[in-house]
């Protein structure tokens, strides 16, 4: 939870009653209507305490070695999860709420929820409790290069686009978690294939992989980013619930999986131990009746072993050294002792499923796409960390933190619309957008007119935290739910001096969305080492041509062959329904000889460049 600078809490939880009146014709209405808003700020940062524990850790594992400083996530993802009634009365474990999470240390992040009358109500009995029933969960993307593996992912892209999981086609929108259960069935089938020489210790860091790879060719963030808009959070498409439901889904099975194995596994530590006590009983038993009675003091002479002497070590008796005895270490009769250092660990009960949303590529891939990952490759982790609100009850009697109004008396109503940006962090701002001024304006019943705005740019974006507001008062608007409705427009200024002025829209929900008009667009650079070593390759050139409010604009890298760099991600902004771009390609040959592909056009998330042009 972000803190302000006195150490309160960035947060507030707001329950409003609105009376009703009964009809005459009906009996007396004995409890009002209501609900309840809850607002956060959370951030990312790291302790001078924790760094300190780190370097401590550190030094146990590499004595002499220091932290350099962080690695910053690429892109993060967190939730807020909760506990309502369901249809039948019971409370149920559910996804309340979606947005981007901080990647920056120090950088902050907002999300709310709505609460209905009962939510409400439940919620803030919850936070007289030391641990409120409401929960963070992060998921955070990290991107780095995984190290040369003798292994390569095939997929069979014809029979991966007929699963059942897929056939609802670009309506549709896929959460990350139902991706990686769709690959994992495409897997059994043989559709998606992994072939791996050597050791089977890094089987899941490849599988991972080749997961990532697929799915970055088939799939793209939704709206640009991966968080879902405040409208397809609640409302199903295509047939398939909402996302907050089928995040909620994903959840219950997940832990319900997660307790499964962990019965299993605490099964098999239990009959271990107990195998372990017997098997220790007999060999105690067996060393006393070597032993006379009569001379206890003398300690026996310890015959010299044979190889008869020795267990064999089967499949159920894996070999491994245990106590003493009088025949010395022995293999294959394990002891208390080993079966705890070989105890299988529990899994870890999931507190949030994957909430990253996707939606299918238009262009769909054909054939079979090899990638051979004897090189180093990109790829990207997800790493995911939960925390509890916190102990709040300090603050129940603070009114800028927890507050309760009656909305009856018009004269001093007013209306907070929070505003927020959805698809950008702070890093955007300079590399792609200068800023963003987001207009609203509010026409009343007599005619009157209220005008606000709000400029958010990279200084305010990380000071305010992505929490920003327009503000509109009462003035004669008698019908309350004309009164919610006004009208606003972004109007977004580029880098490189670009304008986009969008046009007007009527809103009348008390929180605004903002999303510029260009998504992010990857591009995979992929080159073999053997092809391009034997064709005389050095280095090679991409630039990535593109438009960004009608100024030109070029993305380059440059790889090196001598050094095994044939891997690389471009990232670049482009209008969402444009699927194609523009490149040229420049190979750089032995004796300084150079050749140019010119500037062609491609439509797919993957450039292979170790193919040279012909003559």
């Amino acid at each position: 939870m972000s803190t302000s600078a006195n150490g309160q809490p960035q947060f507030s939880f707001l329950r409003y009653a609105d009376n009703v009146r009964s009809g005459a014709d009906q009996p007396d209405v004995r409890e009002g209507e209501g609900g309840g808003i809850l607002h956060a700020l959370v951030s990312l940062s790291v302790s001078p305490e924790q760094i300190r524990e780190a370097q401590r850790a550190l030094q146990r594992i590499k004595p002499g070695a220091k932290i350099n400083g962080p690695v910053v996530f690429r892109s993060g993802k967190f939730g807020l999860v909760s506990s309502f009634k369901d249809p039948d009365g019971k409370l149920s474990t559910k996804v309340v709420g979606i947005g981007n999470a901080p990647i920056l240390d120090g950088e902050k992040a907002a999300v709310s929820m709505q609460l209905t009358k009962q939510g409400a109500k439940i919620l803030w009995e919850s936070f007289h409790t030391a641990a409120p029933d409401i929960s963070f969960s992060f998921e955070m993307d990290m991107t780095g290069y995984r190290s040369p593996q003798r292994a390569v992912i095939e997929a069979n892209f014809d029979q991966i686009y007929e699963h059942q999981a897929f056939g609802a086609g670009v309506a549709s929108t896929y959460l990350a978690a139902e991706i990686k259960a769709a690959f994992d069935d495409l897997k059994r089938q043989g559709a998606i294939k992994l072939t791996q020489v050597g050791e089977n210790e890094k089987l899941e860091a490849l599988v991972t992989t080749a997961y990532n790879k697929i799915a970055d060719m088939m799939f793209s963030p939704l709206g640009g980013t991966g968080t879902p808009s405040l409208e397809s959070l609640t409302a199903g498409s295509g047939g398939q619930g909402s996302l907050l439901d089928r995040a909620t889904t994903m959840l219950q099975q997940n832990r319900q999986d997660a307790r499964t194995e962990n019965a299993r596994i605490r099964a098999e530590n239990e009959k271990a131990r107990k195998e372990a006590q017997q098997a220790k009983a007999q060999r105690m038993a067996a060393e006393a009746s070597r032993t006379p009675v009569s001379e206890p003091a003398q300690p026996a002479p310890v015959p010299e072993r044979t190889e008869t002497d020795r267990p064999t070590a089967t499949a159920d008796t894996p070999p491994h050294l245990v106590g003493n005895h009088p025949f010395g270490p022995r293999r294959g009769d394990p002891d208390e002792a080993d079966v705890q250092s070989e105890k299988q660990q529990e899994v870890s009960v999931p507190s949030f499923s994957v909430v990253a949303a996707f939606e299918m590529k238009k262009v769909h891939q054909q054939g079979i796409f090899k990638v051979d990952l004897n090189k180093y490759t990109t790829d990207h982790l997800t790493l995911r960390f939960d925390e509890n609100i916190g102990d709040l009850r300090q603050f129940l009697d603070k009114p800028e933190v927890f507050r309760s109004v009656n909305l009856d008396d018009p004269l001093f109503r007013q209306r907070e619309i929070a505003v927020s940006l959805d698809g950008l962090n702070g890093p955007d701002f300079g590399k792609y957008v200068n800023f963003v001024s987001v207009q609203m304006r509010k026409t009343h019943a007599q005619g009157a007119v209220t005008t606000d705005e709000v400029r958010i740019d990279r200084a305010n974006y990380n000071k305010e935290g992505n929490n920003f507001k327009l503000l509109y008062g009462w003035k004669d608007d008698n019908d309350r739910r004309r009164w919610a409705e006004f009208e606003y427009r972004p109007v977004w200024s580029f880098f490189g001096g670009g304008t986009v002025e969008e046009n007007w829209q009527k809103w009348s929900s008390n929180g605004i969305s903002v999303k510029p008009p260009y998504t992010r667009r990857l591009v995979d650079i992929q080159g073999d080492p053997k092809t391009a070593t034997d064709t005389g390759m050095r280095a090679v050139t991409v630039r990535i041509f593109y438009e960004l409010a009608g100024k030109p604009q070029v993305k380059q890298v440059t790889l090196n062959v001598s050094k095994g760099q044939l891997s690389e991600l471009v990232e670049f902004m482009a209008p969402p329904d444009k699927t194609d771009y523009e490149y040229e390609i420049v190979w750089q040959l032995k004796g300084n000889r150079t050749v140019s592909s010119g500037r062609k056009t491609a439509s797919t998330g993957t450039l292979f460049i170790d193919e040279l042009p012909a003559d």
